[in-house]
């Protein structure tokens, strides 16, 4: 009896211990890896589960015609998956999603087929081995919103979900690599010893290309994540830009810098966020690092800090907690994202008037008001500053057209987005323009124009002040 009890006992203990080691490695949010102290990344691509997890939630609190809108491109999924999924049952299925803690919902607990997808993956589903599959045939818009779904479910307004920028994204790639292995710019993942099992990239076999057969995933990178180069691209922060090579290129082109451009949802092209922690600690520790003196010498703490990674960083406006991507180009460093700060006093508009519109464009504002709503530390640029912005980008505007859009390499990602003119809106294909805070007479100011009717970029002095343009703010020197 004692020695059956010692066995016992021993095979709990093995059984605990590499539970206790892949908690430690996994850190403090479940299912992702730690890039540095406030930032944290997903261990793997978003799978099947955590997406149809978030299916049921959207259609449970928001209804059935939301819900179809998550739903992803049948035509860039793979054929057993959108079969799956179609497959619905009234019975309820609460196994979670790992990167969303929500029940599945409506999805049987079993699926005919997807047994060939069991042996590679690192997770595979006790239920469907589908579902342990990365997530294909979404658009760029239904990754940002999965993100920002996992903010408000998951965040508890300490922790922001967002894809990564591309210089975010390889700076995870690489960590943990030496320099030798960072100078030979890519790493073949493949375990030569095992048959399939370990592999990242086309295996040359006309049977394996187009499927995830031996490429859903493979065993821990040295950053202690999954699927880092090949398996499916992953998108970034840029529309159209996304890294990691996939299963459809071979290994040799799965290395840090490449770079996938897309269009469409793709079979090959899925997604994982990035976990910034919000807290009233770091916002305590951002002030007193980034202590200022003001024009008489004292200290100003009314600045907060942007966590960098790269040339790209994240600013958290004080006034109102929402956070913004920076980028640095050349000397100056920009907020990437349209001002969506709603102030006090002044005039200002939601596009079209229309509330739901202001997360992914901002306000648009009269040029007196957009004088006033940039942050403490920031401001409205010059027209000088846009000029050098403009350089900066090549100096030709069809060349710094094609940068500041989000496809371009800039990070500026200047959105389609539409202005206000008189008491109407322009339509969004139309471009956008930004304020500057230099003024040509009573009546009118300068700004940056963004493909507004033709494919080019051009600072002007002709817009009337009483107009809507966006802001984009440019920190003080």
């Amino acid at each position: 009896m004692g020695f059956r009890l010692k066995i016992i006992q021993l095979s709990l203990l093995l059984f605990i211990i590499p539970i206790y080691c892949f908690t430690q490695e996994t850190d403090k949010f479940s299912g992702t890896v730690k890039i540095n102290k406030y930032t944290y990344i997903d261990r793997t691509e978003i799978d099947v589960a955590s997406w149809l997890s978030y299916y049921t939630y959207v259609l449970q609190y928001d209804g059935f015609f939301a819900a179809q809108k998550v739903l992803p491109d049948s035509n860039s999924v793979e054929p057993e998956v959108w079969a799956y999924i179609n497959n619905k049952t009234i019975e309820f299925n609460d196994w979670q999603g790992q990167y969303t803690g929500q029940p599945i919902g409506y999805f049987n607990k079993k699926c005919t087929g997807g047994e060939k997808y069991g042996s590679p993956l690192y997770i595979p589903s006790s239920y469907c081995t589908l579902l342990s599959l990365p997530i294909t045939g979404i658009t760029y818009e239904q990754a940002v919103a999965f993100c920002a779904w996992r903010t408000k479910v998951l965040g508890k307004k300490m922790v922001t979900y967002r894809l990564p920028a591309p210089e975010e994204w390889k700076n995870f790639a690489l960590k943990g690599f030496s320099e030798a292995e960072k100078s030979n710019g890519f790493r073949d993942s493949l375990q030569k010893k095992r048959n399939c099992v370990g592999a990242n990239y086309n295996f040359k076999y006309s049977n394996l290309i187009g499927k995830h057969y031996c490429v859903s995933q493979f065993h821990r990178d040295k950053n202690k994540a999954n699927d880092v180069f090949g398996n499916v691209s992953e998108m970034t922060s840029v529309k159209g830009i996304a890294k990691g090579g996939n299963y459809k290129l071979y290994a040799n082109q799965c290395h840090p810098d490449s770079v996938q451009h897309y269009s469409k949802p793709e079979k090959w092209l899925g997604f994982r966020c990035i976990a910034i922690i919000n807290s009233n600690e770091i916002q305590s520790e951002k002030i007193s690092n980034n202590e200022v003196k003001d024009n008489n010498g004292k200290k100003n703490n009314t600045l907060s800090a942007i966590i960098w990674d790269g040339r790209f960083g994240e600013f958290s406006d004080k006034r109102d907690g929402k956070n913004y991507r920076v980028v640095k180009i050349g000397e100056q460093i920009w907020i990437a994202q349209n001002l969506a700060y709603k102030p006090t006093e002044g005039k200002y508009w939601a596009y079209k008037n229309n509330e739901e519109n202001v997360a992914r464009f901002g306000y648009l504002y009269t040029w007196e008001t957009a004088k006033t709503v940039c942050p403490t530390g920031w401001h409205l640029p010059k027209k000088s500053e846009f000029e050098i912005l403009f350089n900066n980008l090549g100096g030709i505007d069809t060349v710094a057209f094609k940068e500041l859009l989000p496809r371009g390499n800039s990070g500026f990602s200047a959105l389609s987005a539409g202005l206000r003119l008189g008491i109407n809106y322009t339509q969004l294909e139309t471009g956008t323009a930004f304020w500057a805070s230099s003024e040509n007479g009573k009546k009118r100011a300068w700004g940056l124009t963004v493909g507004r009717l033709q494919p080019n970029a051009y600072v002007d002095d002709g817009w009337f002040k009483d107009s809507g343009l966006y802001v984009r703010c440019i920190k003080d020197k």
